[in-house]
């Protein structure tokens, strides 16, 4: 799935800042060997060559934002100790050149473990952002969320804090990516993806609950969503008109939510877009049922008034009561070949995948086998051309997304 904001794509692919990063990270660390050497390391990071390297570092997108902070002197607890421990310092610098001059796997690791064994205080693997960027392929980055993504992807228990531990992170990730296959020898590549997965970026079955929580919680959250509400209340009702014109036109009766009938797009009343009740064959249903079928935004029925499509727009409200409606819809259609969609606005595509991630949704093939989601901005700009070369529901497939992101269209070429 194509994602700009997901880091392999902005910051591992193609990306002029990084590779260029490598260099400077290099004569940075070289600069601070050298100032220690020659006593000139000042007693403070602010300065510093170290600050300069750190900057640099700190400059390649959210993945290392904040690893500064590590290396921030914090008077109080006195660490990180190597500015005010000459012998701190000179073990930090011989560990700093041992990786710079071997191109030995294990003399790197050697070096480290003996960095290890000085207990400085402060001076953990936070290192390893720097050890990154003098050899990529060796010592991949060490922050939060690689840790956490690497723990819900193989159930692992890595924490943060000690070389030790850092260590066990680096062992697996290079079994997974060498066992994946799928990623660079380079270790910014699958970092990159372990800390998509462990910020919610990127979603899967893994970590959807997380993104869920994420995503529904908080008085932050509950004020951005009253302001987008705000800002865009006229969408729910635009995309409705938009699912029912395109339905009456390709030869389907359209069916609006029962109480949106009275609602208005732009001067037109959605009810007039709408057959003004369900279908004779819902009518025999329980009466909570047709209630709850009568409440899902679109519906489009064949000409034999079968349900073909459904569809709930959800730009704000919560998606799992979407899905139920559309799941109680499905289980009262006895041909049981209705496609369900949810239609959502862009920001909340990783929801919707992690909702999809259910054991409820995964684990019911028939279920998984005909949801899709549908993204506002695809809707919107080619309502006009699908009205007008639409034969019947196929005409949703280039907009149309499989649970896990993929696009409809292009997975079955």
């Amino acid at each position: 799935m194509h994602n700009p904001k997901l880091l392999y794509q902005s910051w591992y692919i193609n990306n002029e800042n990084r590779q260029k990063a490598f260099n400077r990270v290099k004569k940075g660390v070289r600069k601070i060997v050298k100032t220690i050497a020659d006593g000139s390391f000042p007693r403070d990071l602010h300065g510093s060559a170290l600050e300069e390297v750190m900057d640099i570092i700190c400059g390649q997108q959210e993945i290392f934002k904040g690893a500064k902070h590590a290396f921030m002197w914090k008077p109080k607890m006195r660490i990180p100790d190597i500015y005010e421990n000459r012998s701190n310092q000179v073990a930090f610098a011989d560990m700093l050149s041992q990786v710079l001059e071997t191109n030995q796997e294990v003399k790197m690791l050697v070096a480290i473990e003996e960095l290890d064994k000085q207990h400085i205080k402060g001076l953990g693997p936070s290192v390893a952002n720097i050890l990154y960027f003098l050899e990529p392929s060796i010592l991949p980055p060490f922050n939060t969320s690689i840790k956490d993504g690497y723990n819900l992807l193989t159930h692992s228990n890595i924490k943060l804090g000690k070389w030790s531990e850092y260590f066990k992170l680096r062992d697996g990730i290079m079994a997974l990516n060498q066992a994946g296959g799928l990623f660079s020898k380079d270790l910014g590549a699958i970092s990159g993806f372990l800390f998509d997965v462990g910020k919610g970026n990127y979603a899967i079955r893994e970590n959807a609950d997380m993104i869920i929580k994420q995503q529904e919680g908080g008085t932050k959250k509950k004020i951005d969503e009253k302001i987008e509400e705000q800002e865009l209340k006229n969408l729910h009702q635009e995309m409705q008109y938009i699912l029912a014109e395109i339905g009456n036109h390709i030869g389907y009766h359209s069916w609006i939510a029962s109480n949106d009938h009275n609602r208005t797009y732009k001067g037109m009343r959605l009810g007039d877009y709408s057959l003004p009740v369900l279908p004779k064959s819902f009518q025999s249903l329980p009466a909570s049922l047709q209630e709850t079928i009568g409440l899902i935004d679109v519906i489009w029925f064949s000409k034999e008034n079968k349900p073909v499509a459904a569809f709930e727009v959800e730009k704000s409200t919560s998606i799992m009561s979407g899905m139920n409606r559309m799941d109680d819809l499905d289980q009262a259609d006895d041909e049981n070949q209705m496609m369900l969609y949810i239609v959502a606005p862009e920001k909340r595509e990783n929801m919707v995948i992690a909702q999809f991630s259910r054991p409820h949704y995964m684990h019911n093939h028939h279920l998984h086998d005909h949801l899709r989601y549908i993204l506002f901005k695809d809707l919107i700009e080619n309502f006009q051309s699908m009205k007008r070369f639409g034969n019947d529901f196929s005409i949703l497939a280039p907009i149309s997304h499989f649970p896990d992101g993929r696009m409809a269209e292009q997975s079955s070429n």
